[in-house]
């Protein structure tokens, strides 16, 4: 079997009991009411959840005895549904009794440190298991008769927030630099002292803001930021030691200075800060992107939810999948009708928000068996336009003449950076096209 993560072997020798102790059940039953959320889940505890024999391919037979992983799961969820840290989360486990009695603790159950959540977390995706008590919790609230068969779903996306904060630019690079500077100096200090001078790792050893400073002075600072961070970078490279080169985070650094300072700007930082699905917003967060949806702004993920919708019928999440933050919709479909299908929760109807209506999904839906709803996005697509080719070029007497016989009455000449020839700009008269049968 496997041994975990880092090579640490851990073993599955205590596990949670399958009832609520005594003196948890005794004080518990007394103070929570019958509809109390916590003391649900301890008194449904056996219908809910499966036995921690589940978990075995994480584990190695011989090691340290891990904290339970169902435990964990649970822990997990529970302070996502309070919405506190980890460190809350370790001492609420230890002061809350109807945190006890939910997760069938005794009393004296002394608590576990804050990390080892974060280390259970990291063992799930190691292992490729996030899902995995999520699926079985599924199957069981199947037996339990909480979904109709062929019922309604819903399914929409929504933001999820990364845990950083957006930077400003200057702020971007300059953490990036902190970053990767903090990692080199600890992979290798002997070579920190005696390649780098004493006050660019002083000044990059700290975090900077642009608090107080005038746009010009972001501007130069930026530069010269970006300045320093090449030059950082050419000094790893011609480094002996391989692994700084092999480090994440100066990878990261290197993709944050070439996307702030484009090669056709002449190392100058961008004029406006460039987004989209491949640009970093942190290096503390690398994966998270800037996205907008319906006017709200953020900076991390989007979730894909399916939920269950049936009069009658308690309303459950069925399938939740995280992806990018500018990632569309529409070819999520297909990857949730596999995941509702592989769960035989396949719904009659499924609802679904616009960004997933499509000719394609509505078809491929319908030969599942779903009858897809929802509102079909706005044809955008404008009447076709003039090309280029349509027009009469005359480069000798620099003028241009369209389909519709007009003349244009500019003709100018520009140069853009990292181009040998001149771009042509053409215009014509504004009153002109606007009397134009063509003009739409």
């Amino acid at each position: 079997m496997t041994s975990g993560l880092g090579g640490a072997k851990m073993s599955l020798q205590w596990q949670l009991s399958r009832e609520v102790p005594e003196d948890t059940a005794h004080i518990g039953r007394q103070l929570f009411p019958q509809d109390n959320l916590y003391r649900q889940i301890g008194d449904r505890f056996n219908d809910l959840f499966p036995d921690e024999g589940v978990f075995v391919s994480l584990y190695a037979e011989t090691g340290r005895g891990a904290i339970p992983p169902l435990l964990m799961a649970l822990v997990t969820v529970f302070q996502m549904l309070e919405k506190v840290p980890d460190r809350v989360a370790a001492d609420w486990v230890v002061s809350r009794l109807d945190w006890k009695y939910a997760l069938h603790l005794p009393m004296t159950y002394p608590g576990f440190h804050f990390t080892d959540l974060s280390a259970f977390r990291q063992r799930l995706l190691a292992h490729h298991q996030e899902r995995q008590v999520f699926d079985l919790v599924i199957s069981r609230l199947k037996k339990l008769g909480l979904f109709k068969p062929q019922g309604k779903m819903r399914t929409d996306s929504t933001h999820l927030l990364g845990v950083v904060q957006r930077l400003s630019q200057l702020e971007l690079v300059t953490e990036s630099m902190r970053v990767a500077l903090g990692v080199i100096t600890a992979a290798a200090p002997e070579w920190v002292s005696q390649a780098l001078p004493a006050v660019f790792v002083e000044r990059y050893g700290r975090r900077q803001r642009e608090y107080g400073l005038s746009a010009d002075e972001v501007r130069q600072v930026l530069g010269q930021a970006g300045s320093d961070g090449q030059w950082l970078l050419a000094q790893v490279d011609q480094a002996a030691l391989v692994v700084l080169r092999q480090l994440p985070e100066v990878e990261v650094l290197r993709t944050v200075l070439s996307q702030q300072f484009p090669a056709d700007s002449g190392g100058a930082p961008a004029a406006k800060r460039p987004t989209g699905q491949q640009v970093i917003e942190s290096p503390h967060e690398p994966e998270a992107r800037y996205g907008t949806k319906r006017g709200q702004d953020w900076t991390g993920y989007k979730a894909q939810i399916t939920e269950t919708c049936d009069e009658d019928y308690p309303h459950l999440i069925v399938d939740l999948e995280v992806t990018g933050a500018l990632a569309n919709d529409s070819p999520e479909l297909p990857k949730i009708q596999a995941r509702l299908q592989d769960q035989q929760t396949m719904p009659g109807e499924q609802q679904v928000d616009q960004g997933y209506m499509s000719g394609q999904n509505l078809v491929a839906s319908a030969a599942l068996g779903i009858n897809l709803m929802g509102m079909p996005l706005a044809d955008t697509q404008g009447p076709p336009g003039f090309r280029q080719a349509d027009f009469q070029i005359d480069a000798e007497a620099r003028q241009a003449t369209c389909p519709a016989g007009q003349t244009s009455v500019v003709w100018g000449e520009r140069q853009k950076a990292g181009y040998s020839a001149p771009f042509i700009q053409v215009r014509f008269g504004a009153q002109t096209c606007q009397c134009c049968p063509f003009f739409d």
